[in-house]
C-alpha cells in the first residue's frame, strides 16, 4: 500500500507522446497576443508611455514564447499528478496569466486613454514583471529539482538525447540559467519598488518602460548565448 501511495505521488517518468502542455500553452500565448494586436492598431494616436509600455510587453511576449519553444530545458516528460513537470506546466500557466494583465494594463479604447495615470500603468507593469521573473526563478529551481531527482539509484529524469532517455545517465543542473534569472529579478524587483515609491509623470514612465524593453532584450541575449554554449 505504501508503495502504491509513493508511486501515485512520485509517479515513473515517460516521454510524453503528445505536445499537450505546449499546444495548450501555445493557445493562451495566441489569446495574449491578439489583446496587444488590438493596442497596437493604435500606434499613431497614443501616448508615448503607452508606446513605450506596448514595445517592452511585445519584447517580454515574443521573448517568452521563443524561449519557451527553444529552451534546452523544456520538459518532454509526460505531465502526471504529481510529478515535477506537472508543477512547471502549472508555473507556465501562471505566467500566461501574467503576461495578459500586462497586456491589458491599458485600455483598448481610444477614449478612455485619457483616464489612465502613467504611474499606474507603471506600477503594474514592473509588479508584474518582477511577479513572473520570480516564476521564471522558480521554474529553473524545479528543473535543477529534476535534475538531481533520483529514482532506485538512478536519476529520476536522465538526460534527453535524440528523443530518448539516456538511463542512469543524469541531466545537467542548469545553475547558469537561475543565476542569469536572479540577476534579472533583482533588477526588475528594485524597478517595482521605485515606481511604487511615488507618482511618474508620462515622460518618467516612458524612460522607465525603455529601461524595462533593454533589460528584457538584455536577458533573452544572455540566456541565447547560454543555450549555445550547452548545445555545443
Amino acid at each position: 500500500m505504501n508503495s502504491n501511495v509513493r508511486l501515485a505521488f512520485s509517479p515513473k517518468a515517460e516521454l510524453t507522446s503528445f505536445e499537450t502542455g505546449l499546444t495548450f500553452t501555445d493557445i493562451l500565448f495566441g489569446f495574449v497576443i491578439a489583446e496587444l494586436f488590438v493596442r497596437l492598431q493604435n500606434w499613431p494616436e497614443l501616448p508615448g508611455f503607452v508606446r513605450a509600455q506596448l514595445i517592452a510587453a511585445t519584447i517580454l511576449l515574443l521573448g517568452s514564447w521563443i524561449g519557451f519553444r527553444r529552451s534546452v530545458n523544456r520538459p518532454r516528460y509526460e505531465l502526471k499528478f504529481f510529478n515535477l513537470p506537472l508543477w512547471r506546466f502549472v508555473l507556465d500557466q501562471v505566467m500566461i496569466v501574467l503576461y495578459f494583465r500586462i497586456a491589458v494594463a491599458t485600455p483598448s479604447d481610444l477614449a478612455k486613454l485619457d483616464t489612465v495615470a502613467a504611474s499606474t500603468v507603471a506600477d503594474e507593469t514592473l509588479t508584474s514583471l518582477a511577479l513572473i521573473f520570480a516564476l521564471y526563478a522558480l521554474w529553473d529551481v524545479l528543473g535543477i529539482a529534476m535534475a538531481a531527482a533520483t529514482s532506485g539509484g538512478k536519476p529520476k529524469y536522465p538526460k534527453i538525447e535524440d528523443g530518448s532517455m539516456r538511463d542512469g545517465v543524469a541531466a545537467k543542473r542548469d545553475f547558469p540559467s537561475l543565476a542569469i534569472t536572479a540577476v534579472a529579478l533583482a533588477a526588475f524587483g528594485a524597478g517595482a519598488l521605485f515606481v511604487d515609491t511615488g507618482a511618474l509623470g508620462q515622460a518618467e514612465a516612458q524612460v522607465v518602460f525603455g529601461l524595462a524593453a533593454a533589460l528584457l532584450v538584455a536577458y533573452r541575449f544572455a540566456k541565447e548565448i547560454k543555450n549555445s554554449i550547452q548545445r555545443r
